[in-house]
């Protein structure tokens, strides 16, 4: 995984609610994020917005290629997804993405991307967390609002065995 990563609203919002930077900073040094995901993040309730603040990896970068921009709004994503996407391909970084639509385009787009569950798995195989660890942090993205179905569930854990 590269030194400086994307990321879109959802991962960050789960991670702070879970208080779990320390699985961004153990792969990352830095999180670039666009304006319209910080302007995302400042509405969330308070206990985001003040970890989101505290968290000195992440860093606010303004999207300069209104082109694509302006292109990547026409797909019908939120704003968030639409910056995050566009500063990721100006960049040529990762995406931290985890809305199936969004994943879908920035992958259409030529992007490596990965979410919540991707971040914990590279934990676990750089050896940060056990997997008794690893599954108390999947059962604590769930209940702090990671959508998982069965079958994704099931390829998770299968992944790692």
């Amino acid at each position: 995984m590269n030194d400086i990563v994307i990321s879109d609203t959802t991962a960050l919002i789960i991670l702070a609610k879970s208080d779990s930077f320390s699985l961004l900073s153990n792969l990352f040094q830095k999180i670039y994020i666009p304006k319209a995901v910080y302007d995302e993040l400042m509405v969330k309730e308070d206990i985001v917005n003040y970890r989101i603040r505290e968290f000195d990896k992440i860093e606010v970068r303004p999207v300069a290629n209104t082109a694509t921009l302006e292109r990547i709004k026409t797909l019908k994503i939120d704003k968030g997804e639409v910056e995050a996407i566009s500063l990721a391909l100006e960049l040529n970084l990762m995406l931290i993405i985890d809305e199936r639509k969004g994943r879908k385009i920035a992958l259409n787009q030529g992007l490596k991307i990965v979410g919540v569950l991707g971040v914990l798995i590279e934990n676990y195989r750089r050896e940060f967390i056990s997997f008794d660890e690893l599954k108390l942090y999947f059962l604590l993205f769930k209940e702090q609002g990671l959508r998982v179905g069965e079958q994704l569930e099931k390829v998770f854990f299968e992944k790692l065995k």
